[in-house]
């Protein structure tokens, strides 16, 4: 997701740079096009619209600018389809499987997880906190390779991102965002996820 060539670059060199960020980069990304568009997918799969979640499953793929990003993003939602179909006896949401399969189109994670948590009768608001997570850790996790961080120094990079003074607006701001008014671009991340295909060498494979 563009981190080995953010570091590869010098643009993050420790772990003040990589809190910064999560901090400025990050968490604004998460706030105003993930989150949002994981409460819309959430929303969809409580009320079984089938065209408005594959109308979502669209945006999102439009949204993932860089062909890494994009293809990760179908790969771990179908994984989570499969899982879903497996565990989960549930009719609409094999239905939404069967109508990608009919497009020859896959499934974001995004949508793939709305309509999980829906099964889960999660909360949104919960499902925004752990998909917050979820994306601060898997950056975090990566640092220690990249970065050499000790798992202490990733956890207080966690802690730091997760405390309620940083999260409560956060999550307030993704509940309140309309549609029309979804999305985030960040031109130097697209960049270096975009080089990190063709990077001389690399630590990660995407």
């Amino acid at each position: 997701y563009g981190l080995e060539e953010m570091i590869a670059l010098g643009r993050i060199r420790d772990a003040a740079g990589l809190q910064g960020f999560l901090e400025n980069e990050i968490l604004p990304a998460l706030a105003n096009l993930e989150l949002p568009y994981l409460r819309f997918c959430q929303e969809a799969a409580r009320d079984k619209d089938v065209d408005g979640l594959l109308s979502l499953n669209e945006e999102i793929s439009a949204w993932k600018l860089t062909r890494e990003v994009r293809e990760a993003g179908q790969a771990q939602g179908m994984q989570l389809m499969r899982m879903i179909r497996e565990i989960y006896s549930d009719e609409w949401a094999d239905c939404i499987a069967s109508k990608l399969a009919e497009q020859g189109d896959t499934s974001q994670q995004i949508v793939a997880t709305g309509l999980l948590r829906n099964l889960q009768g999660v909360p949104l608001e919960s499902s925004l906190v752990a998909w917050t997570y979820q994306g601060v850790s898997n950056f975090c996790s990566a640092s220690i390779k990249l970065l050499r961080l000790g798992e202490v120094a990733c956890q207080r990079l966690i802690a730091s991102c997760m405390h309620p003074d940083t999260l409560k607006p956060l999550i307030e701001q993704a509940m309140e965002v309309p549609r029309e008014r979804t999305g985030w671009f960040n031109p130097v991340l697209d960049l270096a996820s975009a080089r990190h295909e063709l990077a001389f060498s690399r630590l990660f494979i995407s």
